[in-house]
């Protein structure tokens, strides 16, 4: 036997990264991109073909939404994803797609359910409030904090004007508008509804392991302990010219409230992963999206709810959820690829 030429290598061991197994990522990589880019022009395809009935039937959905939301927001009622269900599902039934609606839904509204019910907690499990991290970024960045500079420059007190209808509107579609698109991909492509409904999942309890560890109070809270000059609750004051309430039962009423639940802004999180998924399919209303996602950024902001750095954090949560549940069956099958045992060499005789 002739000993091992001293030019000759090694081989590493198996799940050590070499030029074989990096050489076989590249393609992987390459077809994970024209994978989801395949699937989501099938989607648009299948739309752009659908029948005029299924067309109808997408129409009077969205139309009943909106309706149903504007009637809640108008008498302050923030749409549960329970109250939701329960209007969808009437739909559903007289479509004669109630069994599917069941078995796809229930999960996802019982699991949105568990999040707001871990997120109330949070305060039990841990007491600490942060309080000048997000006033510290603000600053550092724009100079002062965006929520005292728009409230000085807009805000009139006892007089609302429409943009601040408007804000409050855009905050009370908090649920509405990521439970709507759900709902209409679910009529669409089911498929496609699951993975969104996985990005909602996603995103909520990322969202909620962050509040365990890092509670931070919001500007108005943040101002009531002196460390901001008055932030104005533009969104209580406003609320008082809407119409009275409209009491309907709800889960959400035995759910305790979290204050401290700031970072990340959901309310600017649940925008961009709909935009996102939304895009994919309707690439014609991108330029409405990016105005939508804008305004409820800046709506939150100017409200005293959100401070820029919750926003930001926001932002980078919705993609981080939306690049790990569409991507993420060919990056486990990329990575399952690259652990699998390397074949060893025959030695050199």
């Amino acid at each position: 036997m002739v000993a091992q030429a001293e030019h000759e290598l090694p081989h590493p061991p198996p799940g050590l990264y070499n030029q074989a197994t990096v050489c076989s990522w590249l393609p992987e990589r390459m077809e994970i991109t024209r994978h989801i880019r395949d699937a989501h022009a099938a989607a648009a395809d299948r739309w752009k073909n659908s029948k005029p009935y299924d067309r109808t039937i997408f129409a009077v959905a969205a139309v009943y939404i909106l309706v149903t939301g504007g009637v809640m927001v108008w008498h302050r009622n923030l749409l549960s994803p329970d109250q939701f269900f329960v209007l969808t599902f009437l739909v559903s039934a007289l479509m004669g797609r109630a069994r599917p609606f069941l078995r796809d839904w229930l999960p996802l509204v019982i699991l949105l359910l568990g999040y707001d019910y871990v997120r109330g907690l949070v305060p039990i499990v841990n007491s600490h409030v942060y309080l000048r991290p997000m006033i510290d970024f603000d600053r550092f960045v724009f100079g002062s904090v965006p929520t005292i500079a728009l409230q000085a420059k807009f805000y009139v007190a006892d007089s609302p004007h429409w943009y601040d209808y408007a804000a409050v509107i855009l905050y009370f579609l908090h649920f509405v508008v990521p439970l709507g698109a759900a709902f209409l991909f679910w009529l669409q492509d089911r498929r496609m509804f699951r993975e969104y409904a996985a990005g909602l999942l996603v995103l909520s309890y990322l969202a909620y392991f962050t509040y365990l560890i890092f509670p931070a109070a919001p500007p108005w809270l943040a101002a009531q302990a002196g460390l901001l000059p008055e932030v104005h609750r533009i969104l209580a004051n406003t609320l008082l010219q809407f119409r009275d309430p409209i009491s309907l039962p709800t889960i959400y009423s035995k759910i305790g409230v979290n204050m401290v639940a700031a970072v990340p802004s959901l309310h600017a999180a649940y925008p961009l992963l709909t935009a996102l998924f939304v895009g994919e399919k309707l690439p014609k209303l991108i330029p409405l999206l990016v105005v939508y996602v804008f305004s409820v950024w800046m709506a939150v902001i100017y409200l005293g709810e959100h401070y820029a750095f919750d926003v930001f954090t926001g932002v980078i949560y919705a993609v981080a959820a939306y690049l790990l549940v569409v991507y993420w069956p060919r990056i486990k099958s990329m990575f399952a690829r690259s652990k699998a045992p390397v074949e060893q060499a025959s030695p050199v005789l």
